[in-house]
């Protein structure tokens, strides 16, 4: 078993390796979440607080703080249209993209690796956020953001997201775990983006992956609809050549809307990834993790079952297991790193206050055919910020998984623990 010194040299050597995985990483395809977030301290909110009496503010505060107070990463929509304009009149929230596809794209592009996601809404305000080499697909081609001119104005509300910070009071108590609720106060759409349609299914045979995901902010009576449109593109990338297809599951208040997702896109996809929390709620009544992600992947014959939690983070996987171990690692790193800063950002060195706590599973493992593979993060007791985080691990899983040449393992002077060697 690997020490904490082991570790950091382990993830001091994946720094290095960063610019040799750009080089080769291919176009990832990112459908269909794009948004515009606002970021807000629920620790920062009194003045808003003073004033919530009588209004639905104030039944919106008792649920943060009960989330806050259990820990947990969560979202929910709340029926109040004048909502935003309420917050905004008393807080400063700093504007970010939201939506899984578009943050991982995000941090593929700030790293050089490509990407092209859905843009429906091309609003000055939405396109502000996204960076300048993330790719849109236009009449004219696939162009980098910067090249994109905005198209008339923001027309769907920002998601408000709620961030607590472990150790910090709100009012009398004190929260136990750094986390964030995301509120939405309309209900959300996916991004129908003809022209993303069309150049997605083009560059399906050329691509590395594409990304699934935005399923849960839509309501119940739209549903159907959007996971028919979904499906008919993810089915085409596939037709196309495209080998992974990633469903990331997301947070869901009802299982009945999951599991319609899960029915509709789960047999298309080779690929899946949630939090733990997320795993928990969707296999209940199984016993251990593992025994959850296995259920998970023999239900739908997907390749790979990815899990992150806070201190590890672990992948079932039918692929080459060095591979796949290099992509873990890299997930991890980059969320650690946006979790140190608050940021996105290229890695330069581990975040000063990392930590490395032994995960609950061997490093590696056989199980029903399944490689199993788990490693630890580098841990942040108290992030800057834990919005985005597992939209983060995601890229950087992608960015290992989409290499030009897929079926290859990573050497580069990778230290060798025998993963793909069955003992």
């Amino acid at each position: 078993m690997m020490d904490h010194a082991s570790w950091v040299k382990a993830y001091e050597a994946l720094i290095g390796r960063i610019p040799e995985h750009v080089r080769r990483a291919r176009l990832i395809l990112g459908g269909f979440s794009t948004c515009l977030d606002k970021y807000l301290s629920l620790h920062d909110l009194e003045l808003a607080r003073r004033e919530a009496p009588g209004t639905p503010a104030e039944a919106l505060f008792v649920e943060l703080d009960q989330r806050a107070m259990r820990g947990i990463d969560s979202e929910f929509f709340i029926d109040w249209p004048e909502g935003p304009l309420w917050f905004d009149r008393r807080v400063d929230g700093r504007d970010a993209l939201g939506g899984s596809s578009a943050q991982a794209a995000q941090q593929l592009a700030i790293l050089g690796a490509p990407a092209l996601i859905a843009v429906a809404e091309r609003s000055k305000a939405q396109l502000s956020v996204i960076h300048e080499n993330v790719l849109i697909a236009t009449e004219s081609g696939v162009l980098p953001r910067q090249s994109v001119a905005p198209n008339g104005d923001l027309t769907k509300p920002p998601h408000y997201i709620f961030e607590y910070t472990a150790g910090k009071a709100i009012g009398p108590s004190v929260v136990p775990r750094s986390s964030r609720t995301i509120v939405r106060f309309a209900p959300s759409a996916l991004e129908h983006d003809s022209a993303f349609d069309q150049f997605s299914v083009q560059l399906a045979a050329e691509s590395g992956g594409g990304i699934v995901c935005g399923f849960n902010g839509l309501p119940s009576d739209q549903l159907d609809g959007e996971l028919d449109y979904a499906a008919e593109i993810a089915k085409a990338w596939k037709a196309g050549g495209l080998e992974l297809i990633h469903l990331e599951l997301g947070f869901y208040q009802r299982s009945a809307k999951r599991d319609r997702v899960l029915a509709a896109i789960g047999p298309i996809a080779t690929s899946m990834g949630m939090s733990l929390t997320e795993l928990i709620g969707l296999v209940p009544d199984t016993g251990s993790t593992q025994e959850k992600a296995l259920r998970l992947g023999d239900t739908f014959g997907l390749s790979r079952v990815c899990v992150h939690a806070d201190e590890w983070a672990m992948v079932l996987t039918r692929a080459d297991a060095d591979r796949e171990r290099e992509a873990l690692m890299m997930g991890c790193l980059l969320a650690s790193s946006r979790a140190a800063t608050g940021y996105v950002d290229v890695p330069r060195n581990l975040p000063e206050r990392s930590a490395f706590i032994a995960p609950p599973f061997p490093a590696f493992q056989w199980r029903n055919g399944w490689k199993i593979i788990c490693c630890p993060t580098p841990y942040i007791t108290t992030p800057a910020a834990t919005i985005g985080l597992g939209d983060t691990f995601l890229a950087g899983t992608l960015l290992v998984l989409s290499a030009s040449t897929p079926g290859s393992s990573i050497d580069n002077g990778q230290i060798k623990t025998g993963l793909s060697q069955k003992n």
